[in-house]
Parts: structure tokens; sequence; C-alpha cells
């Protein structure tokens, strides 16, 4: 015999809830077909360690025909996972009021995150962070007067890739960083070596991508465990959200702690925060609604920007003869004196083209955020329950061979032409219905300035080994909610003797 422990008392409970939920539900329709799990566990057992968008793609095919809808259940959790945009069209724009919400996700919950807008659950505070953001941003119209520090920008990150061709993920990051923290903060970088904004951002964004990772921690489909005391064993998870929790505090906190001293000494430059902070009166609620937005204007546009560029860089060294294509219609267009800028955009089809592919081919996010349903609903006699998570495969969406032809091929000529495929945005790439990511206008700008300057300014060649043999790069990306490519190596040099004083010349005189 044995006396029950408080631990013995939480697993009971757990256990209790888990048959309550699985044999109370009231459902004369079936879930969407999926693979058989275990009784209770559902099939927590076979959940991918990583990359799960391949794993669900491969489900799809063998249990989601001919619809392109399955599901799987984790202790008693069901996700319906769509791997057909026309589906994920129909569930998550067309009835998108039913699927507006997120799910509680206790992880990220523990560590702060549910106060951004990404994991906010939908109600007035998530409606208040996209008004704010959509302020600024919320049109290709409205980023027109962020042109200019764009292009100096992409300016400064030739002349940080040139002045260290080596590290051009770093300069990449520190550009993409500046960028997003001057239009949020009105804050300027630090040139010499690492920047303490960029460097507090990128960790966190680092910290978010393997938090929200499906199936990354228990927790989340058994939402008890966080009563678990932090020392008891296999309790890591909590010790986690503690350091997580303090990396989320410090990106909403510490700018706009710069912000309000730059404003009380009269220093402020305008930005997001500056101009929202001039508001007379205002509440501890609306100064929370601007410091998390703000939050999550920087974080998400600095992470998406760093994805896309990279991958630019794997893509020239894997495929030279696009990257000399691209260069030929510069030359041809803006020619060899000067640098590209937004006005050349109408006039240059295949860079326009390159960006496309750039964001089908590694998509930033593979497996989009999962929307919670927040009411019953059938989707053609499959029964889709209140509190189901829908995630939709965009990586599928982007890698089916019936729609993009060698879908793994870079290939940018395949938007050209009257018969060119779909624009990755027209298929999920940002999100979905009233969860659609409202930087997508501000990623677009971004994106293609950084990628028209590196086509203009930089060479990118295969690295060679020990023998003088070139490397193939490997196109894959990490594992996540937002993802990069995995480490590769290129050589960078300037394309031209006299890019050198163009990009002196640009970066001479901020705007």
């Amino acid at each position: 015999m044995f006396a029950p422990t408080a631990t013995d008392g939480l697993l009971a409970a757990a256990a209790l809830s888990l048959c309550y939920h699985l044999y109370t539900r009231k459902n004369t329709l079936p879930l969407p077909p999926g693979p058989k799990g275990w009784p209770l566990i559902g099939n927590v057992l076979d959940m991918p360690k990583s990359h799960p968008w391949k794993t669900f793609a491969r489900w799809g095919e063998i249990y989601g025909k001919p619809g392109g809808i399955m599901s799987i259940t984790l202790m008693g959790q069901p996700f319906v996972i769509v791997n057909n945009p026309a589906i994920a069209t129909e569930i998550l724009d067309k009835r998108g009021s039913l699927y507006a919400d997120r799910p509680t996700l206790e992880m990220a919950n523990m560590s702060g995150w549910d106060r951004g807008l990404s994991n906010a659950r939908y109600g007035h505070r998530s409606k208040e962070y996209r008004k704010l953001i959509g302020r600024v941003i919320g049109t290709r119209g409205s980023m027109m007067k962020f042109y200019p520090i764009e292009d100096y920008q992409a300016n400064m990150f030739l002349k940080r890739v040139l002045e260290n061709p080596q590290a051009f993920n770093e300069a990449t990051r520190k550009t993409a960083g500046a960028m997003v923290l001057h239009l949020t903060y009105g804050y300027k970088i630090k040139e010499q070596g690492n920047d303490p904004l960029v460097d507090l951002a990128d960790k966190a964004m680092t910290e978010f991508s393997e938090i929200t990772r499906p199936g990354a921690f228990l927790v989340d489909v058994m939402p008890i465990l966080k009563y678990v005391p932090s020392w008891f064993p296999g309790a890591r998870f909590k010790r986690l959200a503690k350091m997580y929790t303090k990396s989320c505090d410090d990106m909403a906190e510490i700018p706009l702690a710069y912000v309000k001293e730059q404003m009380a000494s009269g220093r402020q430059t305008a930005s997001y925060v500056s101009n929202l902070l001039q508001d007379k009166d205002i509440s501890e609620d609306r100064l929370y609604e601007i410091k998390w937005s703000a939050a999550s204007f920087y974080g998400a546009g600095a992470d998406t920007t760093v994805s896309v560029v990279t991958a630019y860089f794997l893509a020239a060294a894997k495929y030279p003869h696009v990257q000399a294509k691209a260069q030929a219609e510069i030359d041809a267009v803006v020619g060899t004196n000067r640098l590209p800028t937004f006005e050349d955009r109408d006039s240059l089809p295949y860079i326009e083209a390159i960006c496309k592919e750039l964001y089908r081919w590694l998509p930033i996010v593979p497996l989009a955020v999962p929307h919670r349903a927040m009411a019953d609903d059938v989707y053609e006699g499959y029964f889709i329950p209140k509190g189901a998570l829908v995630l939709a495969n965009v990586w599928k969406f982007l890698h089916d061979p019936a729609v993009y032809a060698d879908p793994f091929v870079f290939n940018p000529d395949r938007f050209l032409g009257p018969k060119a495929a779909p624009h990755p945005t027209d298929v999920g790439l940002f999100g979905y219905g009233r969860r659609v990511c409202p930087g997508t206008h501000l990623a677009d700008v971004s994106v293609w300035i950084n990628v028209v300057k590196a086509v203009a300014g930089l060479t990118v060649a295969r690295a060679l080994d020990e023998d003088g043999n070139e490397i193939d790069p490997i196109a894959d990306t990490t594992d996540g909610i937002i993802v990069r490519p995995i480490p590769f190596k290129c050589t960078v040099a300037p394309r031209s003797a006299q890019i050198l004083q163009m990009v002196l010349d640009a970066t001479a005189y901020p705007p």
C-alpha cells in the first residue's frame, strides 16, 4: 500500500477530464479521416519530431483523399489539417467568423506570448492591435511614405555585406531589424558590432518559433501539467517558460522605454509608437495595446524579411542562371551607373518573379498558425467540433506539383507569362480570414527592395570544399512556426568595382 500524492491526484484529474471530453461530446458525423491513434492519447506517438508540414502532407496523400482534409487527435484535442488551398479558403476565409480565434497554447501563455497579436484570442484586444497596425502599414499606399527609409536601409544592407561578405547572414538580420526598429520606435541601430535590440528580438522570435511548434510541449495537449512544480522531473518546460517570459517582456518593454525617454527629452523621431503616445490621456489599457502591438509589429516584420532575403542568397548560389538572368534585366532597365529604386519596380518583372518564388520555395510559415473553431461546423460531411484546431499546410499548397511544376526547383519563370502560377500570397502565405497577417505590405516592400539591391550589387556563388569542388547548398529550412534556411556556405563579392563607390554615395546621407 502507498499513500496517494499530489501528483497522483493531478494525473487522476487529467484522466477524468480527458475521459469526459472524449465520451460526452455529441457527434453524429465523423471527424475528417486520419491515422488511427491509441486510446486516450490519440496520435501523440505518431507526431513527427520536426518539420511536421512534410509529415502532414504525406498523411494527406494517404488519409485526406479525395478532399484534402484530414485530422489527428492529441490527448482528446482534435486537429484538422487542410492540405488543399481551396478547402482552406472555404473554411478559414468564407467561414472566417467561425475560425477567427487562436488556440490556448499553454506554453505560449506561460511564456507571455498570449499578449502578442499572433497568439491573442479573438476579441476586442486583437481587433485593436490590428487597427493600430493598420493605421501605419495597412495598405500598399501607406507604405509609400516609408520608401526613403526602406531604400536607405537596403543600400546599408549592401554596405554591410560588402564590408564583410562572409557575414551576409548578419547583414541581413541587422538590416531587417534596423528597418522595423526605425519604423516602430524611431530607433537607429548601432553599426559597429551587434546591436542589443536586434539581438533581443532575434532571440525572442527564435524562442517563439520553438514555443509554438506543434507537439513540441506536452503541456499544450495536457494543460493540467502547468500546475506541476518546476522542480518536478520532466518539468523543464516550466523553467524554460520563465526564461522565455523575460525575453518576451524585454522585447516589448525595452524599446518602449527608449521611446519614452526620447520623448521626455524632446529628441524623438516620428515612429509608430511615438505618434500613438502623443494622444492625450492614454489609459493603461491603451498603453498596453500600443506596447504589445508594437512588439508584434517589430517581431514579425523583422523575421519575415530575414528569412526571405537569406533564401535569395541560397537560390543565387544554387541556381546561378537565375542570378545571371536577373542581373541582365537590371542592366537593361537600370543600367550600371546607379542602384535600382522603387521607381524601377514596375519595369523589373523578373525580379518580381524571383520574390514570388522565394516566398513559395521556402515558405516562412510553412504550417500556418492554428485557427480555433469557435462553434461546431460541418464540411463535406465531416464534423469539425468547437475547439478544434485547424491548420493550413501552406508548405503543401506551395509544393503541389499539379499547381507548381517541379515544386522543389527554384524557377521564377513559373510566375511569368499568360499562364502564370498563383501568387503565394493568394494561397495562404500570410494566413487566412480575420487572422491574416497585417504586415503583408511591409513584408512585400522590404523583401523586394533588399532583393533587387542584392541582385544589382552582389555576385553570389557556390563555396568550394577542401578539394576545390563546388558545394551544392541544401534547400531546406529550420524547424518551428517561423523558419529560415538551414545554414549554408556561399561566396559573395561586389559585382563591379564601381558598386563600392555607388554604395558609399548612397549611404552618405541618411533620410
